[in-house]
């Protein structure tokens, strides 16, 4: 359904009075929702399902205190989940990745609202601390203004410039620089790449590194923020799940190096990065003692969700207040089983983190 009659459903549906049984009969589902970015300037409108607005996340917080949704912290509402002893419309408010501007526009937003709230940190760009390469290449094709782009001199790409007003050439150019810098070149490689991009694509990556837009906190950073009360937890340290045993267990170990000697504890909750996982690695995850994982599969959970297969809802800039409230209460999810039900393919939540870093 698209997004017009959708909304209107929802709104006449809601005016019914369909919200509320909603959210009466889902009433002992676990909801637990999925941030990334906060936009410092324009991130938002780069990529809206990746950042979004502080006021547009204030907007939330304001619904789930108003609407008087329990807030719980990510540890207890999984424990009560798995015995049933959930609270009314429980709700849980994760965010992904670690973005710096997530503690520099949303500090305020903690100490204000004082919900508690789950980060899971990739680790690789906190060490790194220069722009995430994939979204910086990214932000560059759509900031730039000009009409081509030279690629000679580049090894392996065409001499022949690009015509960036031609969609499919203009993104097939820019995936073959993003697998270009990813799988050939190390850390100081990609930033000089993306240094010779911007110099061709007329956009500023120095200034781009120095707002720190598309950049990861620092140690110092995650350590602040912990301070303010947000449980940090872990998302891998290379953004990367690989269907290997021990590539996922160096992951784990290397996403845990760095931030449980900041913490002080033990990091036993994982989200998967992309969302991309398989049921082969839970156990690998049982024997590094994590408690729960999250995944971008939308809807919400009960007693019989696996632990290791949580699913969320991935809210965005583009998400209209009456689209999150549709969420909250319970009536999406019921209308996705209904479909289900009539045999339409289950729906997913489109996630940012695939097309991300």
């Amino acid at each position: 359904m698209s997004k017009g009659p959708k909304c209107l459903l929802y709104r006449i549906s809601k005016r019914l009075g369909l919200f509320a049984l909603a959210r009466r009969v889902t009433a002992r589902q676990l909801r637990i929702l999925c941030y990334h970015g906060l936009s410092l300037d324009d991130e938002h409108l780069y990529s809206p399902s990746l950042f979004m607005r502080a006021e547009t996340v204030r907007s939330r917080l304001e619904t789930l205190v108003r609407e008087k949704y329990p807030v719980l912290p990510l540890a207890q509402a999984t424990e009560d989940l798995q015995r049933g002893t959930l609270p009314p419309c429980a709700t849980v408010i994760t965010y992904d990745d670690g973005f710096y501007a997530n503690l520099k526009n949303g500090a305020a937003l903690f100490r204000e609202f004082t919900l508690p709230t789950t980060f899971y940190v990739t680790t690789y760009y906190v060490v790194k601390q220069t722009p995430i390469f994939r979204l910086a290449v990214q932000y560059m094709f759509w900031k730039t203004g000009r009409s081509d782009l030279r690629l000679d001199g580049l090894p392996g790409f065409p001499d022949e410039p690009v015509d960036l007003r031609a969609p499919g050439r203009r993104e097939e150019a820019m995936w073959q620089l993003i697998r270009h810098g990813e799988t050939s070149l190390d850390e100081p490689g990609r930033v000089s790449l993306c240094r010779e991009l911007s110099s061709r694509l007329d956009v500023d990556y120095d200034e781009l590194a120095r707002s720190r837009k598309l950049g990861l906190m620092s140690l110092a950073e995650v350590a602040a923020l912990a301070e303010l009360g947000v449980d940090i937890q872990l998302h891998t340290h290379r953004h990367q799940f690989p269907a290997d045993e021990a590539e996922v267990r160096r992951e784990i170990a290397d996403n845990r190096a760095v931030l449980e000697p900041i913490l002080g504890r033990r990091c036993q909750h994982l989200c998967y990065p992309s969302g991309v996982y398989g049921e082969v690695q839970w156990p690998w995850l049982e024997v590094e003692g994590i408690v729960s994982a999250v995944t971008c599969e939308v809807g919400t959970n009960d007693s019989s969700t696996p632990r290791y297969g949580l699913r969320r809802f991935l809210d965005s800039e583009s998400v209209l207040p009456i689209e999150f409230e549709a969420e909250l209460s319970g009536f999406a999810e019921l209308m996705r089983r209904v479909g289900r039900g009539l045999g339409r393919k289950s729906t997913t939540s489109a996630n940012p983190d695939a097309r991300g870093h």
